[in-house]
């Protein structure tokens, strides 16, 4: 039994989940199926072909579609098709919307109107009569039924009043109900589209082509996807490792930090492990491969992100959450009002207009806008406070936290060695002794030569013969005088008065160890004013590291953060989240690594360190994470708690006056009391109102 994810097509409300996940549930072979409606993915276990179930979900309404990690995902290939239906709509719609200003004085002949109408509604707003009418023939019922019925009777009373030379016709409101909702669906399609930004970035890492080392020691460029387990493959100094495998020949440095998180590389040598996506530096290795494709490490860390991104629960706002009794209620009451109205003696030409007017007037475009105009516009409002913002539910996720989880290194720290201290062992000064080392150091890429030669501020002296030594330091002639540095095993000697937390690295000559260099990182200064903050909001802090115990208790304790778990890989820091969440919590998790995409995407809310986005890390985090510090600094995320709740607020209110305009006008539309003030045309206007409320409701998270 295996289980797949895939993307559905043409979800729009709760109704939706539950007939998809009916329809494939019915498909022979299929045990589980869960829908995601957030992500608009399904998670599926069993043994049905793919063919069978996706003509399961067409014949329900709907579109299965196969997800490819090397792909960009659907979500993207929905925007333009939604943009292209909304322009439309709106373009001819605009033009009916007017003869409704008040001294405007502009009328459009009917056969205008219905020139303008017609492809509005059968047109743009197909997708909806093709997804109701399946539904239909299913026994079933959503919105899509609500659009369908209230823009088509719409349409077909306007043809009506044109037929029988009526001098107002209510094409507008036909056509205006499918332009709101087209618009709301396009704002939706644009959230959608970074869904997998995250397993891009990942598998990015990976090198489109690799050095493949033949049987008779030629070496030829191929694509990676043309590597086999068992090949040999040659890796060159600044690039990354194609595939899984070992190393068979040589002696480099390479950069694991998509895997550990920190900045300093790991001497590799023959039998020792290689990781796709990482980073060799000093000189060539070569390598078997043993793992290629969906089998590497990397591939498996974007399934992570992906299953992490799945398995949340759907961002689903209050109209989701009672769809279930809205549609067929307002139907019923349609139904209802249409018979009523008949019976007291109306006949067909009066019984059928109070209930297209309920159906009009039902159906759900303030509830459609409510929430992602107010995502929008709050939006915009978080990133003129330096936070992007990709996922409403995350930032309300973030006004509502218990619990704020950190990563280390480049997150509560500057991510990067800094000379601590100079420690001379000889007779030369700490001056002398940096000028020596940063002369080593000009040349070299390690994180550790940056460190030195950023704390270096005069000219370097020339070096000669320089020569790296993979995993221990480099050597070479400066003024003269042959020296050596780098670590105690390489120096051969021990080192003395070291800072456990620190770094030591030793420069010695002919005459021994002339001086040492203590080197590490560095709390961002503005993390104990940001940790005290949130801590006096209530929030539990905790520091979850895979550096070592000590320097993360250091760095834990002058934040004044109390709980630490150091030595953590990825999948640690991911049940460590999960362990939290069980436990009741709404968990934040702030990071900024490769290897912290996962924990993003798993937290309640996902907050990506934005500072330093080209870099191999910072990319695919900020991919994984819903909210992301565009601003260097952890001062953003109070601006971020801040605006949560104010977002959260809005949001509220938008909904509440959505139900209560349904509320309200529901009944009146029922017992024809809107006949009076024009029954379906007074619906769209009071459709279009209410959605003109939610806007302006909304824009007020700009001040």
């Amino acid at each position: 039994m295996s289980k797949q994810t895939y993307t559905v097509s043409g979800m729009t409300c709760a109704a939706c989940v539950r007939h998809v996940e009916k329809a494939l549930t019915s498909t022979p072979g299929v045990t589980t199926a869960a829908v995601n409606l957030a992500t608009s993915t399904v998670s599926i276990e069993g043994t049905a072909s793919f063919a069978a179930m996706a003509r399961q979900v067409d014949d329900a309404g709907y579109g299965l579609v196969r997800i490819k990690l090397e792909a960009t995902g659907g979500a993207v290939d929905e925007l333009a098709p939604a943009l292209r239906r909304m322009i439309f709509a709106l373009a001819l719609t605009a033009p009916m919307l007017a003869t409704m200003i008040p001294g405007l004085g502009w009328h459009l002949q009917g056969w205008v109107q219905a020139l303008l109408a017609t492809p509005v509604v059968f047109g743009a707003g197909l997708g909806f009569f093709r997804r109701a009418w399946k539904q239909a023939l299913h026994g079933q019922a959503s919105m899509d039924t609500l659009i369908a019925l209230g823009s088509g009777i719409a349409w077909a009373f306007a043809m009506g009043e044109w037929w029988n030379s009526a001098h107002h016709l209510s094409f507008e409101t036909a056509a205006a109900l499918v332009a709101f909702l087209l618009t709301g669906k396009y704002l939706e399609a644009r959230a959608k589209s970074r869904a997998t930004d995250a397993l891009t970035a990942l598998l990015s890492l990976a090198p489109p082509t690799a050095l493949r080392i033949e049987l008779d020691g030629s070496v030829f460029e191929v694509p990676v996807s043309e590597l086999h387990p068992g090949d040999r493959a040659r890796v060159l100094p600044g690039q990354s490792v194609p595939a899984d495998g070992r190393v068979t020949t040589g002696l480099a440095e390479v950069d694991e930090s998509m895997l550990t998180g920190e900045p300093l590389p790991i001497a590799k040598a023959s039998g020792d492990s290689l990781v796709a996506g990482t980073v060799v530096h000093g000189s060539a290795l070569e390598m078997e491969i043993l793992a290629v494709g969906a089998d590497t490490q990397l591939a498996h860390m974007a399934a992570m992100v992906a299953q992490a991104q799945g398995s949340k629960a759907p961002a689903q706002d209050l109209a989701d959450r009672i769809s279930a009794v809205f549609v067929p209620t307002i139907l019923v009451l349609a139904a209802v009002t249409f018979a009523g109205w008949w019976w007291l003696g109306g006949g067909f030409a009066h019984a059928w207009r109070p209930a297209v007017t309920l159906l009009v007037i039902a159906c759900p475009c303030a509830l459609g806008l409510a929430t992602p105009v107010a995502v929008m516009v709050g939006l915009g409002a978080a990133a003129r406070k330096g936070v992007l913002v990709r996922d409403a539910a995350a930032l309300e996720a973030l006004g509502q936290a218990t619990d704020l989880v950190f990563d280390k290194t480049g997150t509560l720290t500057e991510g990067r060695p800094r000379l601590r201290r100079v420690i001379a062992c000889g007779a030369m000064s700490g001056d002398d002794l940096l000028a020596v080392a940063a002369s080593l150091e000009r040349d070299s890429e390690h994180p550790i030569a940056r460190g030195i030669r950023s704390a270096f501020k005069g000219a370097v002296p020339p070096v000669a013969d320089f020569r790296v030594h993979p995993g221990g330091g480099i050597s070479g002639g400066v003024s003269g005088l042959s020296w050596r540095l780098g670590s105690e095993s390489f120096l051969g000697l021990t080192f003395q008065d070291v800072d456990e937390d620190g770094i030591a690295i030793g420069l010695a000559n002919e005459a021994g160890l002339q001086g040492l260099f203590i080197l590490g990182d560095r709390l961002r200064e503005e993390a104990p004013r940001v940790i005290a903050a949130l801590s006096q909001q209530g929030l539990k802090l905790h520091l979850l590291t895979g550096d070592r115990s000590a320097p993360a208790h250091l760095m834990a304790t002058a934040a004044g953060i109390s709980r630490v778990i150091a030595g953590v890989r990825p999948e640690g820091k991911l049940a460590e989240l999960k362990k939290l969440q069980e436990q009741g919590a709404i968990v934040g998790f702030v990071g900024d690594g490769v290897n912290d995409a996962p924990a993003l995407a798993q937290a309640d809310c996902g907050i990506a360190m934005g500072s330093g986005a080209g870099e191999q890390g910072t990319g695919a985090a900020m991919a994984a994470a819903p909210l992301v510090l565009l601003r260097p600094g952890l001062e953003p995320i109070l601006a971020a708690r801040k605006l949560a709740e104010k977002t959260h607020r809005v949001i509220r209110q938008n909904l509440g006056w959505a139900f209560g305009y349904n509320l309200l006008l529901v009944p009146l539309a029922a017992l024809g009391q809107l006949e009076r003030f024009g029954g379906p045309m007074l619906a769209g206007m009071a459709m279009g109102l209410s959605s003109l409320t939610v806007v302006l409701n909304a824009l007020r998270l700009r001040r």
